[in-house]
């Protein structure tokens, strides 16, 4: 009988040996992702401890550090340069002053300057010490326009937390207290993305790829935000950032590798989860022509591709109507046809008839001044409008958005324009070569699991 059982014997130890190597090999991986540094640089910018601390990166390859830890430098240094104070530091922005303010640049601009909100060591000159935070740094331009529209050319963050994240942690967002890691790129549904073959006028994957990984700054949820929307990091315009958005989201669903697919979805989806943080503390992208565009489905897509519900919900315009694409787009009902249109600035608004009643439309500030409405198709804004488009074909794309979106008139308004569209591919304000390309290419294919469109929230608009 023992003899009988001598293999398996030998089979259990050799598979205990293996085991034990196994996780020696995992240990070893996991003391890769981490490392005890005195300094650690990202996109130009390094912050300096006061001694060595146990960091590393999250998925996207921003850094972590674990607190404790104190900051005794940050260069570039921020200081005052001919009257001007420049590359300046904040600790969780929005927490506790408002969205309207920053501490980065003191150049005239839209957003002021608040001394008290830049933390720099070497401008206050005092070491900064957390024991959890997010320290958002930037570099200023060098001869930002008279207007500070920007002011930065680059944003990087730095997250202070007191637990070691999960190795392939993604970031916590910076725009609150919580600095713990609820999602991993472990946990990404790459079954949520098509494989469609490649389309004309596609962008570079690679180049597309190494802006979503960069931090997409969602400070401000209005206009103002211009002012520290980074210029190496993101567009300038709503307009601009919801077209290459579009275009990030769009290549995902196209015929590349997992692993070439990597960064992006990981970059996407990290600018999602910012979005959501920036959200559930009380961001709204209100309807402001063309500036709050682009928003909605990354947020969609971070939570599809988590299998979120609780991030979903924020996607539901029924539940959360804080997206600028839902705001804007509505279905023409009797007191469209009765209101009075605003005149005041010369812009031509031609009333709508009744025989437009149930027709999808859209209106540059419809929740909030629906009287600047207008039938006619020259309509103010109308052509920034477009950069809607993709992000309603990126839902159709993907399993389950559409249901989660939750306002079908953004989807009908988007098939309508796009049918009307008279602006030449080339012009901004139009809709953009590769976008024309994927949707002629791919709006009306089937992706097995027809949609179930939900009936359409209503909003009441004053």
């Amino acid at each position: 009988m023992i003899r009988a059982y001598r293999p398996f014997t030998k089979t259990l130890r050799a598979l205990s040996l293996l085991m034990a190597a196994l996780a020696l090999l995992f240990v070893s991986a996991a003391a890769l992702a981490q490392t005890m540094a005195s300094s650690v640089s990202q996109h130009g910018i390094t912050w300096y401890f006061d001694q060595e601390y146990q960091v590393g990166q999250y998925a996207n390859g921003d850094w972590w550090v674990l607190g404790p830890a104190t900051i005794v430098n940050i260069t570039p240094e921020s200081r005052e340069l001919d009257g001007r104070v420049i590359n300046g530091s904040m600790v969780n922005p929005t927490d506790g002053h408002g969205q309207n303010s920053q501490g980065y640049d003191s150049h005239n601009s839209d957003m002021p300057y608040r001394s008290d909100l830049n933390v720099a060591p070497n401008y206050t000159g005092q070491n900064l010490s957390l024991v959890k935070g997010s320290v958002s740094s930037s570099i200023s331009k060098p001869t930002p326009r008279a207007s500070g529209r920007p002011l930065l050319d680059n944003l990087a963050i730095l997250t202070v937390v007191e637990e070691v994240p999960p190795n392939g942690a993604f970031r916590p967002h910076p725009y609150g207290t919580d600095k713990t890691s609820y999602w991993a790129e472990s946990q990404l549904d790459y079954g949520i993305l098509q494989n469609l073959p490649h389309v004309p006028d596609m962008p570079s994957l690679e180049a597309r790829s190494a802006q979503a990984l960069r931090f997409w700054n969602e400070h401000n949820t209005n206009w103002q935000q211009r002012a520290v929307q980074a210029s190496n990091n993101q567009p300038l315009y709503g307009r601009n950032i919801a077209n290459q958005m579009s275009e990030m989201l769009l290549l995902l669903h196209l015929d590349f590798t997992q692993e070439q697919k990597r960064d992006l979805f990981v970059g996407v989806v990290q600018y999602g989860l910012d979005i959501y943080g920036r959200a559930k503390s009380g961001g709204v992208w209100e309807d402001a022509g063309g500036h709050n565009h682009g928003r909605k489905m990354p947020l969609i897509l971070a939570g599809l591709a988590l299998n979120d519900p609780d991030i979903l919900e924020y996607g539901d315009a029924a539940k959360h109507f804080i997206f600028q694409e839902d705001r804007q787009t509505f279905y023409v009902s009797q007191d469209d046809v009765d209101r009075e249109r605003f005149t005041g600035d010369g812009r031509p608004r031609e009333p709508f008839t009744e025989d437009m009643i149930g027709m999808p439309e859209w209106g540059p500030q419809h929740t909030l001044r629906p009287e600047r409405d207008g039938s006619n198709w020259g309509l103010w804004y109308r052509w920034v409008g477009a950069s809607i488009v993709p992000h309603v074909l990126m839902a159709h794309l993907t399993p389950g958005a559409e249901n989660v979106w939750n306002w079908p008139a953004t989807f009908d308004y988007a098939d309508r324009f796009f049918a009307t569209d008279t602006v030449p591919p080339t012009d901004t304000n139009g809709i953009q070569a590769f976008q024309r390309s994927m949707w002629e290419a791919y709006r009306d294919i089937t992706l097995g699991n027809p949609v179930a469109r939900p009936e359409s929230p209503t909003i009441m608009v004053e």
